[in-house]
Protein backbone atom coordinates (compact mmCIF):
# COMPACT_ATOMS: atom_id res chain seq x y z
CA UNK A 1 0.00 0.00 0.00
CA UNK A 2 1.53 3.35 -0.94
CA UNK A 3 1.79 6.38 1.32
CA UNK A 4 -1.22 7.80 -1.25
CA UNK A 5 -3.63 5.42 -0.71
CA UNK A 6 -3.00 5.30 3.39
CA UNK A 7 -3.93 8.76 3.55
CA UNK A 8 -6.77 8.28 1.56
CA UNK A 9 -8.12 5.72 3.60
CA UNK A 10 -7.92 6.94 7.07
CA UNK A 11 -9.29 10.42 5.64
CA UNK A 12 -12.20 8.24 4.48
CA UNK A 13 -12.29 6.52 7.95
CA UNK A 14 -12.54 10.19 9.75
CA UNK A 15 -14.84 10.94 7.42
CA UNK A 16 -16.95 8.27 8.38
CA UNK A 17 -16.62 8.87 12.23
CA UNK A 18 -17.16 12.51 11.58
CA UNK A 19 -20.11 12.11 10.26
CA UNK A 20 -21.73 9.63 12.34
CA UNK A 21 -20.89 11.80 15.80
CA UNK A 22 -23.50 14.04 14.72
CA UNK A 23 -26.25 11.63 15.10
CA UNK A 24 -26.37 11.10 18.51
CA UNK A 25 -29.26 11.75 20.97
CA UNK A 26 -28.73 15.56 21.23
CA UNK A 27 -29.70 15.92 17.86
CA UNK A 28 -33.56 15.11 18.60
CA UNK A 29 -33.66 16.64 21.90
CA UNK A 30 -34.89 19.74 21.25
CA UNK A 31 -38.40 22.05 20.90
CA UNK A 32 -39.58 20.29 18.25
CA UNK A 33 -40.14 16.82 19.97
CA UNK A 34 -41.41 18.38 23.17
CA UNK A 35 -44.34 20.32 24.15
CA UNK A 36 -45.85 21.04 27.83
CA UNK A 37 -48.98 22.10 28.78
CA UNK A 38 -49.56 24.51 31.92
CA UNK A 39 -52.95 22.48 33.03
CA UNK A 40 -53.13 24.44 36.70
CA UNK A 41 -50.63 26.39 38.93
CA UNK A 42 -47.93 23.53 39.30
CA UNK A 43 -49.53 20.87 37.41
CA UNK A 44 -47.99 20.33 33.77
CA UNK A 45 -48.72 17.48 30.74
CA UNK A 46 -45.17 16.94 29.45
CA UNK A 47 -45.15 14.79 26.12
CA UNK A 48 -41.71 13.72 24.31
CA UNK A 49 -42.29 12.15 20.88
CA UNK A 50 -39.28 10.55 18.75
CA UNK A 51 -36.49 8.22 19.17
CA UNK A 52 -36.83 4.65 20.60
CA UNK A 53 -37.91 2.95 23.91
CA UNK A 54 -36.41 3.63 26.67
CA UNK A 55 -34.79 6.48 25.55
CA UNK A 56 -38.20 8.33 24.88
CA UNK A 57 -39.17 8.23 28.17
CA UNK A 58 -36.11 9.45 29.66
CA UNK A 59 -36.15 12.44 26.95
CA UNK A 60 -39.63 12.90 28.63
CA UNK A 61 -38.33 12.80 32.07
CA UNK A 62 -35.33 15.23 31.14
CA UNK A 63 -38.05 17.70 29.77
CA UNK A 64 -40.35 17.18 33.20
CA UNK A 65 -37.33 18.46 35.16
CA UNK A 66 -36.54 21.37 33.41
CA UNK A 67 -39.55 22.54 33.11
CA UNK A 68 -39.92 22.15 36.97
CA UNK A 69 -36.64 24.04 37.24
CA UNK A 70 -38.10 26.79 35.08
CA UNK A 71 -40.80 27.18 36.96
CA UNK A 72 -38.53 27.41 40.24
CA UNK A 73 -39.49 24.28 41.38
CA UNK A 74 -37.17 21.72 43.14
CA UNK A 75 -39.44 18.47 43.06
CA UNK A 76 -41.84 16.96 40.70
CA UNK A 77 -43.95 13.79 40.99
CA UNK A 78 -45.46 12.25 38.14
CA UNK A 79 -49.26 11.90 38.78
CA UNK A 80 -50.39 10.35 35.36
CA UNK A 81 -48.25 8.46 32.66
CA UNK A 82 -48.89 7.30 29.22
CA UNK A 83 -46.97 5.94 26.43
CA UNK A 84 -47.58 4.39 22.75
CA UNK A 85 -46.63 4.99 19.18
CA UNK A 86 -48.65 7.41 16.71
CA UNK A 87 -48.35 6.75 12.76
CA UNK A 88 -47.85 9.62 10.83
CA UNK A 89 -48.01 8.89 6.90
CA UNK A 90 -46.62 11.38 4.65
CA UNK A 91 -47.85 12.54 1.18
CA UNK A 92 -45.70 11.66 -1.55
CA UNK A 93 -45.62 13.55 -5.22
CA UNK A 94 -44.83 10.91 -7.73
CA UNK A 95 -43.23 12.50 -10.68
CA UNK A 96 -45.09 9.85 -13.02
CA UNK A 97 -47.79 11.22 -11.97
CA UNK A 98 -48.22 14.59 -12.92
CA UNK A 99 -48.09 16.43 -9.52
CA UNK A 100 -50.96 14.63 -7.55
CA UNK A 101 -50.46 14.27 -4.37
CA UNK A 102 -50.92 10.60 -2.69
CA UNK A 103 -51.54 9.68 0.60
CA UNK A 104 -50.12 6.81 2.71
CA UNK A 105 -47.28 5.97 0.08
CA UNK A 106 -44.96 7.18 3.38
CA UNK A 107 -45.51 5.53 7.11
CA UNK A 108 -43.61 6.44 10.04
CA UNK A 109 -44.16 4.85 13.24
CA UNK A 110 -43.42 7.93 15.76
CA UNK A 111 -42.96 6.90 19.86
CA UNK A 112 -44.09 8.91 22.45
CA UNK A 113 -44.13 9.52 26.18
CA UNK A 114 -46.53 12.08 28.19
CA UNK A 115 -46.17 12.34 31.64
CA UNK A 116 -48.48 14.72 34.08
CA UNK A 117 -46.67 16.33 36.72
CA UNK A 118 -47.00 18.29 39.73
CA UNK A 119 -44.46 20.71 41.11
CA UNK A 120 -42.93 21.53 44.41
CA UNK A 121 -40.74 23.27 46.09
CA UNK A 122 -39.64 21.26 48.73
CA UNK A 123 -39.97 17.09 48.60
CA UNK A 124 -43.65 16.06 49.20
CA UNK A 125 -44.33 14.04 52.39
CA UNK A 126 -46.23 11.41 50.65
CA UNK A 127 -45.39 9.06 47.12
CA UNK A 128 -42.44 9.38 45.45
CA UNK A 129 -40.60 12.52 44.25
CA UNK A 130 -37.75 13.11 41.63
CA UNK A 131 -35.29 15.90 42.63
CA UNK A 132 -35.39 18.17 39.13
CA UNK A 133 -31.58 18.54 39.04
CA UNK A 134 -30.64 15.40 39.73
CA UNK A 135 -32.56 14.02 36.95
CA UNK A 136 -31.24 16.64 34.23
CA UNK A 137 -27.92 16.12 35.47
CA UNK A 138 -27.83 12.44 35.59
CA UNK A 139 -29.42 12.30 31.87
CA UNK A 140 -28.15 14.90 30.27
CA UNK A 141 -24.66 13.53 31.08
CA UNK A 142 -26.27 9.86 30.51
CA UNK A 143 -27.38 11.04 26.42
CA UNK A 144 -24.03 13.31 26.19
CA UNK A 145 -26.22 16.54 25.47
CA UNK A 146 -25.12 19.85 25.77
CA UNK A 147 -26.68 22.06 28.16
CA UNK A 148 -29.14 24.75 26.41
CA UNK A 149 -28.18 27.52 28.88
Amino acid sequence: MTCLSKRISSYIAFLILFILSGCGVGSIYNASYYSETALEERLYRVTFQGGRAPMTGDLCLLRCAEVTLEANNDYFQVVDSESGSSIRSFPSHYPFHRHQVHTDPFVDDLSFVTKTIRLSKVKPTTGFAYEASVVKSSLMRKYNINSKK
